[in-house]
């Protein structure tokens, strides 16, 4: 009798968790501040890990030798993503466009062209006083799920025409995006890549789409360079008879 009433509460705390993990974690698209969104997708996921805990925890009440065996499986893949570079993924994509490297680079280093050309950005600003360098804040409104969020950027690196880097400002993760142009005998030859390194809950819960996520941001950066190269290199319009 005990053990039931145990498990029963158990598996009304696993409920709970579960429930306050997808209310917490839909709370963040609802505001406009994507470090807010992150710290709520954070305590989302440390709910949800807690709840992966208690079932584990109820396994062990009720089948001991099985609740061994899970909690032995979860220790040993928590393990594996501690590394940073177990968590950590590049993707880069490259295209030769039909114009030289300075018309280019133009389009692709002129933050304000962003929304024309980058699924999801609504808008771009640049924050810092003056013309782009390293060191400058960027403001981007983002649009996920339906809702814009507003994340701040900085820029890394720039080399005028050849080479820019964001870093995403994020409390738990790592976001960079970089842009490359370089001369190329039919024009310029482009490179969209970044660095993502997810944080230490987000690969325990989600590691295993790893692959997946990377065959995603690669398509999209494609997209991405196919919308950059209709402006760069738009298409002749048609005369008229």
């Amino acid at each position: 009798m005990i053990l039931l009433l145990i498990q029963a509460a158990l598996f009304l705390a696993v409920v709970g968790l579960l429930v306050g993990a997808l209310l917490v974690d839909r709370s963040g698209v609802h505001g406009r501040d994507y470090l807010v969104f992150e710290e709520r997708a954070v305590l989302s996921q440390r709910l949800t890990v807690a709840a992966f805990v208690l079932v584990i925890l109820e396994f062990l009440v009720g089948t001991p030798l099985l609740g061994a065996v899970l909690a032995i499986l979860a220790l040993f893949w928590t393990l594996w993503w501690l590394p940073a570079d177990h968590r950590r993924f590049d993707v880069a994509v490259q295209s030769v466009f039909d114009a030289p490297p300075e018309a280019v680079a133009a389009v692709m280093f002129d933050i304000s062209e962003q929304p024309r050309w980058m699924d999801s950005i609504v808008r771009t600003v640049l924050e810092t006083p003056g013309l782009l360098r390293k060191g400058s804040v960027i403001r981007q409104t983002l649009r996920v799920s339906g809702q814009d969020l507003v994340a701040k950027l900085v820029v890394v690196d720039l080399v005028p025409y050849e080479r820019l880097v964001l870093q995403v400002i994020v409390h738990h993760a790592e976001l960079f995006d970089n842009f490359e142009v370089q001369p190329h005998p039919r024009g310029s030859l482009v490179t969209y890549s970044g660095r993502h390194q997810l944080s230490r809950l987000n690969a325990v819960l989600t590691g295993w789409r790893l692959p997946a996520l990377r065959r995603s941001f690669a398509e999209r950066r494609t997209a991405n360079l196919e919308r950059l190269r209709t402006i760069v290199h738009p298409a002749p319009i048609a005369r008229r008879a």
